[in-house]
């Protein structure tokens, strides 16, 4: 005991000061302890006023967010059955084509399959499909795909010659680039 009173006193402490305290700090009036205790429930009160909102907002937003995702879902699938019912005429004319493949002749079947083609290109343009220009175009690597380059010197740098595989947008937007020989001449 007396090892912690010497410890205390070195410290600056003794139980003593600790104990004593200023007489008007420890005398409250009753109208400030009405006071305080209403603040502190006014305090809870909105405490728990916000914690509802929070609540709340949090399940309005979860609600939010099934919505949102079952209106995409809804619309990917309108989207799809409009291109299904386009195509499906395309889809038919095939049938026929290849039920009449055996009787018609090479001519005939390659007229219906080019009628066939340019059904299904219609169906694709209606739905806002339009090709990329290539050839006889400046390279632009945003709407083309330099595959070969060839050493032309008639031509100017950066001319596309040949188209190898044919690019599409959709609604001015790039799906596939074309893939294209460009002329350099370095």
């Amino acid at each position: 005991m007396a090892e912690k009173l010497e410890q205390e006193e070195i410290a600056g402490t003794t139980p003593e000061a600790e104990i004593e305290l200023p007489a008007e700090e420890v005398c409250f009036q009753s109208s400030d302890v009405e006071r305080m205790l209403a603040a502190i429930a006014e305090k809870n009160r909105l405490h728990e006023e916000m914690a509802d909102r929070l609540k709340r907002l949090q399940a309005d937003f979860d609600n939010f967010r099934r919505r949102t995702r079952q209106e995409k879902e809804e619309l990917s699938g309108i989207v799809a059955e409009e291109i299904i019912a386009k195509l499906l005429p395309v889809l038919d004319n095939f049938e026929r084509a290849l039920s009449t493949a055996a009787k018609a002749d090479a001519v005939s079947l390659r007229s219906g399959v080019e009628m066939i083609y340019r059904q299904l290109f219609q169906s694709l343009e209606q739905l806002g499909l339009t090709p990329v220009k290539a050839v006889g175009e400046s390279f632009n690597p945003q709407h083309h795909e330099a595959v070969m380059r060839v050493e032309d010197a008639e031509q100017t740098d950066g001319l596309i010659v040949d188209e190898l595989q044919k690019g599409y947008m959709v609604r001015n937007k790039v799906i596939r680039p074309s893939m294209v020989k460009v002329v350099s001449n370095n």
